[in-house]
């Protein structure tokens, strides 16, 4: 993510021959990389939040899928300089793509498996930067796996990728959802490319956005 003044960029990254992805901060121009985070976790899809901290997902919170030996991420948030790391999050199973709303709410990926099997419910939730507040936001009550949402400007919208649950799960169609109706009204989906192999949204516009797809940058409108 772009820093709000524009000069600096966040970003996860693993170095060759290591093991970890870390959170990495650098100038815009390509100086001053610094390396905020480390230990033997995965820090993964961090964001700058309004009060200058940063959140992020981490394996720090020592957990395992309930349905496959792997780990699960979850919200953590820490200062702009890496440290006073904190868990936000109690959920046991995966968390993704935290991105701030304009109210100051953080809206993300939720794997809920409370009371439901193993079906794609990987919804977006709203939660406050300090963990109070979680609430569904769009798709809990019915399968479904959103990921990447992004708010649109001046609107009450959000562009996401409506993916698959398991394996290309950043990949999928491109969507924009209108929460007005309600939480789970699925006619307020409206899907901008029928193609099921686009990434990263990015809104720029009301009316038009950036998208990853088959290693291109592409602009795309409504």
């Amino acid at each position: 993510q772009v820093s709000y003044d524009g000069k600096r960029i966040l970003f996860s990254y693993r170095p060759g021959q290591t093991h970890r992805f870390h959170l990495y901060e650098i100038n815009a121009d390509g100086t001053g990389l610094i390396q905020l985070t480390d230990g033997d976790y995965d820090d993964i899809e961090p964001t700058y939040l309004p009060n200058g901290q940063i959140m992020f997902c981490s394996t720090r919170c020592n957990r395992i899928v309930n349905c496959n030996l792997v780990q699960s991420a979850v919200l953590f948030t820490c200062d702009a300089d890496g440290r006073n790391l904190r868990q936000v999050s109690s959920n046991n199973e995966t968390e993704n793509t935290p991105w701030p709303l304009p109210d100051g709410r953080v809206l993300f990926t939720r794997w809920e498996y409370v009371d439901r099997g193993i079906g794609p419910f990987k919804a977006l939730w709203t939660v406050n930067p300090d963990g109070s507040g979680l609430m569904t936001y769009f798709g809990n009550m019915k399968p479904g796996h959103y990921i990447d949402a992004k708010p649109i400007t001046d609107t009450e919208q959000v562009v996401a990728i409506k993916s698959t649950h398991m394996g290309r799960e950043h990949i999928g169609q491109l969507v924009v959802l209108d929460v007005k109706q309600g939480p789970d009204e699925r006619r307020r989906v409206k899907t901008i490319a029928k193609g099921r192999d686009f990434r990263d949204p990015f809104p720029v516009a009301q009316s038009g956005f950036l998208v990853a797809r088959r290693g291109q940058i592409l602009t795309i409108d409504d």
